[in-house]
């Protein structure tokens, strides 16, 4: 060997059953995996993206330009004062609330209606295009758009309209034309409601005026035959009724006051004998008619403004009557000497004119209780004169508020701009809005190669696979020992059907298996050191046997002494890179006994590297490779060679391989990328397991996918030594080291 021994550690236990994991590797992908994927597969984002691409980018291409007429247009609604508004309709008369807010939506919808657009389509001003599709009405009212300007502090009556089409000029026209239709629509509307509202306006003041003048009538029948009507409407018994009451109230007054005085000079009878109860009796009568005489005078005065005809009022007539009686007594007692009594006599007077007073308040009395029985029976036909004249004049008030109403709102009306105000012409539209052909290609491009991309991150995502090295060690746990990139394929490296990496040592492939040597040198077994080396796969077709030759090559260039066996009885594969002159004798024939061992293999052109073929496979049964004389003839080869590699059958499905591991030291399973999932990797090493053999680790053959990531000089460095050498020639003595 190189001169380096590997540890011979303690006996191996044996391999027990592992466990299946249920590990899938797309739940270990990473964004890095889908950028490999989309760099292996860019053929397949190729082949659907440009397709796609072209065909998306006809037909943007073939779409029609379709050009857009735009206007701005003002819609006010009518303005009335809120009192006016009562006259008017709720569609015409404005209300709190209620104006642009409502008005605004209900114009535009009489704009986008049907048969406001029939009446466009069906004008003469519209020539029809030549060869009829859809219905043009139903085309304008899906291409008319309309949209309120929106200020930040206020709501703008202001609305932008555009219609589109594929012909600038009659689009431009259809436009100007519906709008005139519809400035006109709205103005007759206003038109008609406030002639119909200034008609309902006059009906009912008509009906007001006659209403008025028959109850004007009714009240002027009611008069003349009234007794008790004064002035202003007032009750004559009433204003009778209330003089006797304040008459009544003051002679009962000075009745009481004179019967104080007389108990008072019965009393004291020399009190009186200066004659002061005369005079203060007469002082108090004066007193009491002067305070009646004023509030006469105050009452005359009040119905001479009040009343039209002063002079024959019957009311005037009583009051002045009652005037000059108060005028009279007090003249009557101004003009009575004060006469000397004597003691006995002094309260003669007082008495007598308490008598007098006593028989003046009962006539009072009396008179009082007749105006009052009159008075009341007067009240119902009075009370219903006073509602027919409050009735009158509320009635009056209200024909004369309508008569002032209807005159400012009949020059309000006069006054009102039209409710839309549109530009004189629609300009022509110039340029299409759409298709925006440059922008459609784009976006048909980036939708192509998005949905190609797509399709490969889907695949990527359904393909289950395992693809990097993580996956495989992370989903068997077993240990890693090479990475084995794909292997370029020319005249150096193609040997019998299989990569020769020997033809070009200095290659990263080479130095790929250089690391999987590297791996068995501290590798050990139950036994000691790993001599006896079997190499498989669970499938057919993943390079097992490119590798068990590989690795052979690799070993017997580093000077170990290696016999490279091929154990594979169903289909051997090595006999083509070795054996060139009729060498038909093989494992098969030194199994029968008929040949040693020795005359079975064959020298290679590599030092230290020899081959056993398999030989003539037919007629013999499979069980030979589980027989004592393979035991035997492996003993006796790995105590002449230092590592004996066997290329051996798949594990799935055949049992060769599980006779074979249980005879060598350990086994090695190799794994090509990208080839199955990783359950078929599960199930071959659990077989191996229960069949007790020793799995030292597993390869993963033909990585194609960050490779950079694996190699020092990258994927792609040349073959040759990389420093302007060529490759050595390959050494001649079988103990000689060569480089590694």
């Amino acid at each position: 060997m190189d001169g380096i021994q590997p540890y011979a550690g303690p006996p191996r236990p044996p391999a027990l059953a592992s466990p299946s994991f249920s590990v899938t590797p797309t739940l270990a992908k990473t964004p890095s995996d889908y950028l490999r994927a989309l760099r292996r597969r860019v053929w397949l984002v190729l082949a659907v993206s440009v397709p796609l691409a072209v065909a998306l980018s006809v037909l943007a291409l073939k779409q029609p330009a379709v050009y857009r007429a735009s206007v701005q247009i003002q819609i006010q609604p009518p303005q009335y004062d809120p009192v006016l508004s009562t006259l008017v309709s709720h569609d015409v008369g404005r209300r709190e609330g209620e104006t642009l807010e409502r008005y605004i939506p209900n114009r535009l919808a009489l704009l986008k209606s049907k048969p406001l657009i029939d009446q466009v389509v069906n004008s003469p001003e519209i020539v029809q295009p030549a060869a009829p599709g859809d219905d043009p009405a139903e085309e304008i009212l899906a291409n008319l758009v309309t949209k309120p300007l929106m200020m930040s502090n206020y709501i703008s009556n202001y609305v932008t309209v555009s219609l589109e089409g594929t012909d600038p000029a009659r689009t431009a026209k259809q436009l100007e034309l519906l709008l005139r239709v519809f400035r006109d629509r709205s103005r007759d509307e206003i038109q008609n409601e406030i002639e119909a509202s200034k008609d309902q306006a006059s009906g009912t003041l008509k009906n007001m005026w006659a209403e008025y003048k028959k109850l004007n009538e009714h009240l002027y029948s009611s008069l003349k035959g009234s007794t008790t009507v004064g002035p202003g409407g007032k009750n004559i018994l009433e204003e009778q009724w209330l003089m006797m009451g304040s008459m009544l109230a003051q002679k009962r007054a000075r009745l009481d006051e004179m019967k104080q005085q007389a108990l008072i000079a019965q009393l004291f009878p020399s009190a009186n004998r200066q004659g002061n109860s005369d005079l203060s009796a007469r002082q108090g009568m004066l007193r009491e008619l002067e305070a009646q005489r004023k509030q006469l005078q105050r009452t005359l005065q009040t119905y001479k403004r009040k009343t039209r005809h002063f002079e024959s009022d019957p009311a005037v007539v009583h009051k002045a009557d009652l005037l000059k009686d108060v005028v009279d007594q007090i003249e009557q007692i101004r003009s009575a000497p004060l006469e000397a009594s004597e003691d006995s006599s002094a309260a003669e007077p007082l008495l007598a004119m308490t008598q007098s007073m006593d028989e003046q308040i009962k006539a009072l009395e009396q008179g009082e209780q007749a105006i009052l029985a009159r008075f009341q029976e007067s009240m119902p036909e009075h009370q219903k004169y006073l509602n027919d004249l409050e009735e009158r004049q509320m009635l009056r008030e209200r024909i004369a508020d309508m008569e002032t109403k209807l005159s400012e709102f009949e020059i309000l009306a006069k006054s009102q701009k039209d409710p839309v105000v549109i530009p004189t012409t629609v300009p022509e539209p110039t340029a299409p809005v759409r298709p925006k052909r440059a922008l459609n290609i784009a976006l048909a491009l980036a939708f192509s190669l998005a949905l190609g991309i797509g399709l490969v991150c889907l695949l990527e995502f359904l393909d289950h696979s395992v693809k990097v090295p993580e996956h495989l060690s992370m989903g068997l746990t077993l240990p890693l020992f090479g990475v084995v990139p794909r292997i370029r394929r020319t005249a150096l490296t193609h040997r019998g059907g299989h990569l020769w990496t020997p033809g070009a040592p200095e290659s990263v492939e080479a130095d790929a298996y250089r690391n999987l040597r590297a791996s068995l040198l501290g590798a050990t077994d139950k036994r000691g050191p790993i001599t006896t080396l079997l190499v498989t796969s669970a499938k057919a077709a993943e390079g097992k046997s490119t590798t068990a030759l590989n690795l052979a090559a690799t070993c017997a260039r580093a000077g170990e002494r290696t016999l490279l066996m091929d154990v594979d009885l169903r289909r051997p594969s090595l006999n083509e890179v070795f054996v060139h002159d009729g060498h038909d004798l093989g494992l098969v024939d030194a199994l029968r006994g008929e040949i040693p061992w020795q005359r079975a293999l064959v020298r290679t052109d590599i030092p230290n590297l020899d081959f056993l073929p398999t030989g003539d496979t037919r007629d013999i049964p499979i069980e030979i490779l589980g027989t004592l004389e393979l035991r035997q003839l492996l003993l006796a080869v790995s105590s002449h060679y230092d590592r004996v590699i066997l290329d051996g059958p798949a594990v799935l499905g055949l049992a060769d391989c599980r006779m074979l591991g249980r005879i060598v030291d350990a086994a090695l399973l190799v794994v090509r990328s990208g080839s199955h999932g990783l359950q078929p990797l599960l199930r071959a090493k659990s077989m191996l397991e229960q069949s007790h053999v020793v799995i030292a680790g597993v390869v993963f053959n033909g990585l194609f996918e960050d490779l950079k990531n694996w190699s020092s000089y990258g994927p792609y460095q040349p073959y040759g030594d990389g420093f302007g050498r060529a490759s050595e020639g390959l050494g001649t003595s079988s103990r000689t080291a060569l480089p590694v």
